[in-house]
């Protein structure tokens, strides 16, 4: 039984590796696939900034609110679609920074409050594992394969918490029987 349980958590322990090196990896396509949107968008916003340098000495504002000042209701969603394009340009480019430049710890932090979930969608569609050799990958390897075997050696613990221990009886004192001598009175 010691051969299987050491078996299963040095399994364990390598699934666990695999798994969480894969973290800093999936952290590394969604900030490519991040990238390339802003990219799109700020190509997208490119085009109207010309249109601002030619008709509104460069101010993007001013073209903004010629659009939505319009009396066409096509015109002023136009100027709507620019300001949310804009908006959404800005939070990509934070977000990018965020993970360019900051540690792992920080990078999984944003991303678990400010995921854009179709962007993770998609990168998850087009995952393709790999086996990265940087610090952060080998680190969260490392942890990984120590909380799975944490795991599995917790499991394997917890019934012994509620397992009914033998109770032990007193133990039983032997008296010992000292010979007593009794005289039998004589009749006489």
């Amino acid at each position: 039984m010691f051969i299987i349980k050491g078996f299963l958590d040095r399994v364990l322990f390598a699934v666990g590796v695999l798994l969480f090196m894969q973290v800093p990896h999936f952290v590394d396509q969604y900030t490519h696939r991040l990238g390339g949107y802003y990219q799109a968008q700020a190509n997208h916003l490119e085009q109207y900034q010309q249109i601002a340098n030619k008709q509104h000495q460069g101010d993007l504002d001013a073209l903004i609110q010629a659009f939505t000042g319009s009396e066409q209701a096509s015109v002023r969603e136009t100027g709507n679609n620019i300001s949310v394009i804009r908006k959404q340009a800005e939070s990509v480019k934070s977000d990018l920074y965020v993970l360019d430049h900051k540690s792992l710890t920080s990078k999984l932090v944003h991303l678990a409050i400010n995921t854009r979930y179709d962007i993770a969608q998609q990168t998850l569609a087009n995952y393709k594992p790999g086996v990265p050799f940087s610090m952060a990958s080998l680190v969260c390897a490392l942890l990984g394969g120590v909380l799975m075997s944490m795991l599995f050696n917790s499991i394997l613990f917890i019934p012994r918490l509620f397992k009914r221990k033998p109770e032990k009886s007193p133990a039983v004192t032997k008296k010992r029987i000292e010979p007593t001598v009794t005289r039998v009175a004589r009749a006489g």
